[in-house]
């Protein structure tokens, strides 16, 4: 992945490309997903996480099975930066991600196993993406909104584990509710069926002849 020629930013990346998207909170790694480049332009970034790609997960406790849903971070560990990192499988569905690199949210698309029909939508609240050497870094803000596929219907999840992060410091009230009007605003650009949010991203499928991603030995390096 090579530096832009008298440049301090990194080169834009092409389609195919294989990068490591990762969560990063305060100078330490979160979450590695392997994935793969789809799109990379000023006004939208758009990657692909295989079923069972490699990633690397923060949990509080190792001995959770991280698969039963229970494995994930508390408020209180990532305030005090205390996880563990092991490695997993990307096992929810084949996943696209979207996201414009300067706003605080992405859209997720999942599509069921066999790739015939998108299961469902979610915007998952994160920061505006950081290029790195490996790919991207953001932050994820624990609220999300789940959207059915047809985006007629939708709910807010992890509401619970955001007013966690505001007891815990992670947020003042004042970002708190930036927070939530974003997830608002989301919410309605996805029911209005927006570009470059809109459906048509239901037609659209992974190149058969992509190999797996990886992760770098390095991976952990901010």
């Amino acid at each position: 992945m090579a530096i832009a020629e008298n440049s301090n930013e990194y080169e834009r990346f092409q389609p195919g490309d294989h990068i490591v998207m990762r969560n990063v909170f305060d100078g330490r790694v979160q979450t590695v997903f392997a994935s793969i480049v789809i799109v990379d332009t000023p006004e939208l970034v758009g990657i692909w996480i295989p079923l069972s790609a490699p990633i690397m997960n923060g949990v509080s406790d190792p001995s959770i099975d991280f698969d039963t849903g229970k494995g994930h971070l508390s408020a209180e560990s990532v305030a005090t930066k205390d996880w563990t990192m092991v490695p997993r499988t990307w096992h929810t569905a084949g996943t696209l991600r979207l996201k414009n690199p300067r706003a605080m949210w992405s859209l997720w698309v999942f599509w069921d196993e066999g790739l015939e029909n998108v299961r469902g939508w979610y915007i998952n609240i994160d920061s505006p993406y950081k290029r790195t050497r490996f790919g991207f870094d953001t932050w994820d803000m624990f609220l999300d909104v789940v959207v059915e596929a047809d985006r007629k219907s939708w709910r807010y999840k992890d509401e619970d584990e955001f007013s966690d992060a505001i007891k815990a410091g992670l947020f003042t009230e004042r970002e708190a509710e930036e927070v939530r009007a974003t997830a608002a605003q989301a919410l309605e650009i996805i029911k209005s069926n927006r570009t470059p949010f809109d459906n048509v991203w239901e037609k659209w499928r992974p190149d058969l002849l992509w190999e797996m991603p990886q992760l770098p030995d390095d991976w952990e390096r901010v």
